[in-house]
């Protein structure tokens, strides 16, 4: 017998695919090779993926394996070289949320009458769809309808039901890559270990198949469920997702069969989603997913993350409540959803939309130019409904430009500052403005409207002169602010900005008159 020890150092411990990798190091060896967890206590068959994820091994946890048999020197000799050189590639960093607390909700958005509910973004996005309510499927309740069956009639049924499991796994495994082939990869190896279907096959209390499938399943997460590590807590979930693989055969089919999505929709789920059931959802028509708390860093989450998929978790009251809305508008940016939205609602989702797709555009320019005053920041001409609209145009514009990475925190801090006192100056021009850690370069933003629009304190304005400047930077703010203020008491001034043809045009008058 030969024996090593090693500590622990997987970011996220061993679950499904170190233990694969492993397993599959060590699975032609003639010897019994045995992982000990001294930090908990626990052991497990090395040969079993399922064993290994079930020792609840967590990063820093003092280990050590025991080999013995006709190979054990040989044996021996590779897995200290795989555990010391190649074990520790076996797994992703942990990635650590920068913000724990809900995001709050942008003052453009904040306006719509519709009813927000929020909730925990953990797939970031925006959509709007058409709600689709299903439920977590019990499979403890569904056996209760089922007729009682012989042991015989229950082994038969459940064999075969996991042989076809196991053949839609690997089929669907040669459709995809990347992040998604791992994952299920590791629930391929899951379903074939021996431990499952010896677990499937011994439940000799169950009524039916069903019955004997859904006490395997509860036997089978436990280990999981009482894990230390909250990353292998939220893997029961991928249990779950193998009890409806194998679920999906047997005569509960139309019961737990996924609908058919016909249009854009939002997906809400009372309950969990398995990352099956994502998978099984996906096409062009899904839009978005809404689905209980509890599997933050789940597969599920993290297959929504891959396919950018929005996905947001939400409380049962908030779940309960959608169950009777028709339409949805889910930004998980933000922590929110918009039931039945707004014209306003409406109109967040199409500028957002129109952002990203400049903000891909800036994405592939090499040096941007973020001196104070740019063409680019210069609007001309547009026709504008309300001053919401007009302050959210010149603040998202900001951030299209660079200017900064969150347009909603410049329109808030804008806001801020209007709330204080109007910032229409006479003339027919409002000069809002801030001073901000939001803001990455400052920047002086133009908007000529087509029309003029009202402004506040029965004042309509027409030319809107927009400052940001660095929360860092000195006295900045004011000499631009004061400078401005004097020059556009001239009328000639005002009429060259009022008449230029171009944004150039515009932007070489400033300069030059701002001196900048």
């Amino acid at each position: 017998m030969q024996t090593f020890s090693f500590r622990c150092e997987l970011p996220n411990g061993i679950h499904a695919r170190p233990a694969n990798a492993l397993e599959q190091q060590i699975a032609n060896f003639q010897s019994e090779i045995t992982l000990f967890n001294k930090s908990k206590s626990r052991q497990a068959n090395a040969k079993s993926v399922l064993a290994l994820v079930g020792a609840d091994v967590t990063m820093g946890d003092e280990c050590y394996f025991q080999i013995e048999g006709a190979d054990e020197t040989i044996a021996y000799d590779e897995l200290k070289l795989f555990i010391e050189q190649e074990f520790m590639h076996c797994d992703s960093p942990i990635v650590h949320e920068q913000a724990t607390e809900q995001q709050v909700l942008p003052i453009f958005l904040s306006r719509s009458t519709s009813p927000i509910l929020r909730g925990k973004g953990v797939s970031k996005g925006i959509a709007k769809g058409q709600v689709v309510f299903i439920r977590s499927p019990d499979l403890q309740h569904l056996a209760q309808a089922e007729s009682d069956g012989s042991l015989i009639q229950q082994s038969a049924a459940l064999k075969n039901a996991l042989h076809l499991a196991r053949e839609k796994l690997r089929l669907d495994i040669q459709s995809v890559e990347g992040e998604i082939a791992n994952i299920l990869e590791a629930q391929s190896q899951l379903l074939d270990d021996e431990d499952v279907e010896a677990c499937l096959l011994g439940q000799n209390q169950a009524r039916n198949e069903v019955e004997a499938l859904a006490m395997a399943i509860e036997e089978l997460s436990l280990p999981f469920r009482e894990s230390s590590s909250e990353y292998l807590r939220q893997r029961e979930l991928d249990i779950k997702d193998l009890g409806l693989r194998i679920a999906i055969n047997l005569s509960i089919k139309d019961m737990i069969q996924l609908p058919e999505l016909k249009e854009n929709s939002i997906v809400v789920c009372q309950g969990l989603l398995t990352p099956g059931q994502l998978l099984t959802l996906q096409s062009h028509y899904l839009q978005g997913v809404v689905m209980a708390q509890g599997a933050e860093k789940s597969h599920t989450v993290i297959l929504a993350q891959t396919n950018a998929i929005p996905l947001l978790c939400a409380s049962g009251d908030v779940i309960e409540t959608l169950k009777n809305a028709h339409s949805l508008l889910l930004d998980s940016r933000y922590d929110a959803l918009v039931v039945e939205p707004d014209t306003r609602a409406e109109n967040w989702l199409t500028i957002e939309k129109e952002k990203q797709s400049c903000l891909l555009l800036l994405n592939e320019q090499n040096d941007p130019d973020i001196s104070v005053l740019t063409p680019s920041l210069v609007l001309l001409d547009k026709t504008m409904m309300s001053k919401d609209d007009v302050i959210k145009a010149l603040t998202d514009n900001l951030e299209i430009n660079g200017r900064t990475d969150s347009g909603s925190q410049v329109e808030s801090a804008i806001w801020q500052r209007e709330e204080i006192f109007s910032t229409a100056l006479g003339f027919s021009i409002a000069i809002p403005h801030c001073k901000s850690l939001a803001v990455k370069h400052s920047s002086i933003s133009v908007l000529r409207l087509s029309e003029e629009l009202a402004w506040g304190d029965n004042v309509d304005v027409k030319l809107i002169i927009m400052l940001t400047i660095n929360g860092n930077e000195e006295n900045q703010h004011m000499r631009i602010f004061s400078s401005l203020a004097r020059k556009l008491m001239h009328e000639s001034f005002r009429e060259q900005i009022m008449t230029a043809e171009s944004p150039t045009t515009v932007v070489t008058l400033l300069k030059e008159e701002l001196e900048l």
